[in-house]
C-alpha cells in the first residue's frame, strides 16, 4: 500500500514554466519498495547544489536531553555539505512556549501520533540553496523513513507521514510507500520557479486520537539550482496494491483542516 499526490504547485504562468523548462540532469527513478535506505540524488555533490540530514537519534542533539527540555530546537545536521552555519534550521514552532508538545523520544527520533508523546506539533525548516537568486528553477527534494513497523507491516506506519508546505503549497510530487526493510519512507519534491537563497518549510506532523504513533528514524533534504530547468529525479513504487491520491481536491481539504487547526 502506498499514497502518491501529484499535482500543480504553480498559477498559470509558473505552471507553463514547469511544463517547458529543460531538465537539469539525466533522468533517475528510484524504487521505494526495493530500497533500503534513503536516495542520493543523481545531483548530489554537483555544481550549485546542497544537502543536509538527519540519522537515527540526532534529532534533538547528543546526548538525548531528557524529556523536560527534548524540544526540537537547531540540532546541527549530522549529514550533509551545509549546515547551521549556512542558513539551516529545524525547529518546533512552539519550541518557547511552557509547556510545549513533546515529540521526541527518548531514542532521540522525532515520535509523532497518539499517547503522552507523539502529538500533533508544527515544525518549519530552513533550507539554503546555491543558485542566482531570482533566476532560473529550483528543485527541493525532501526524504525521510520511519523505524520498522514490525510484524504488522509499514501499512500503519505510512497513513501517519508528515505533512510539507513551502508559502501554503503543497509538493510537485509526494509518494510514500513501505521499502525493503518493513519501514514507511517517503519523496516529498518541491519545483519552484527562480531562486531564494533561503527556502522555509513548513512541517506538519501528524497527530491525535485517530493517529497512529510513528518514530521518524532518518530525513535529508537536498536542493539544486540551473538556469535550464528542474532535475528529472523522480521514486516509483511499484505495486498492485497502489492507490493514488490526485488533485487538488484532496490537498484543499487538508489545508482547510491544518487551518482550522491552527486557529483553534
Amino acid at each position: 500500500m502506498h499514497y502518491r499526490l501529484s499535482h500543480l504547485v504553480c498559477g498559470i504562468l509558473a505552471t507553463a514554466l514547469c511544463s517547458f523548462a529543460l531538465v537539469t540532469s539525466a533522468r533517475a527513478e528510484f524504487n521505494i519498495s526495493e530500497s533500503a535506505g534513503l536516495f542520493s540524488p543523481s545531483f548530489r555533490g554537483g555544481s550549485n547544489a546542497t544537502w543536509f540530514g538527519y540519522v537515527g537519534g540526532t534529532f534533538f542533539g547528543n546526548p538525548v536531553p531528557p524529556s523536560s527540555s527534548r524540544i526540537l530546537n537547531n540540532a546541527p545536521p549530522t549529514l550533509g555539505d551545509v549546515g547551521l552555519g549556512d542558513g539551516v534550521e529545524f525547529y518546533q514552532n512552539d519550541r518557547a512556549n511552557v509547556p510545549f508538545v513533546v515529540i521526541g523520544s527518548s531514542s532521540g527520533n522525532i515520535y509523532t501520533g497518539q499517547g503522552p508523546i507523539g502529538k500533533q506539533a508544527f515544525a518549519t525548516m530552513v533550507v539554503p540553496t546555491d543558485g542566482l537568486a531570482g533566476t532560473g528553477f529550483t528543485t527541493l527534494i525532501l526524504q525521510g523513513f520511519t523505524s520498522t513497523a514490525g510484524p504488522t507491516g509499514p501499512d500503519t506506519l505510512i497513513v501517519n507521514y508528515p505533512r510539507f508546505t513551502i508559502g501554503g503549497v503543497e509538493p510537485t510530487e509526494f509518494v510514500i510507500g513501505g521499502n525493503a526493510v518493513n519501514a514507511g519512507q517517503w519523496w516529498a519534491r518541491f519545483d519552484v520557479p527562480g531562486n531564494q537563497p533561503l527556502y522555509t518549510i513548513d512541517i506538519d506532523f501528524p497527530g491525535g486520537p485517530t493517529s497512529f504513533p510513528i518514530s521518524i528514524a532518518g530525513l535529508t533534504v537536498d536542493s539544486v539550482w540551473s538556469a535550464n530547468g528542474y532535475a528529472s529525479d523522480t521514486v516509483v513504487v511499484p505495486e498492485p496494491s497502489s492507490f493514488a491520491l490526485l488533485g487538488l481536491g484532496v490537498a484543499g481539504a487538508w489545508l482547510i483542516g491544518r487551518r482550522a487547526k491552527r486557529k483553534s
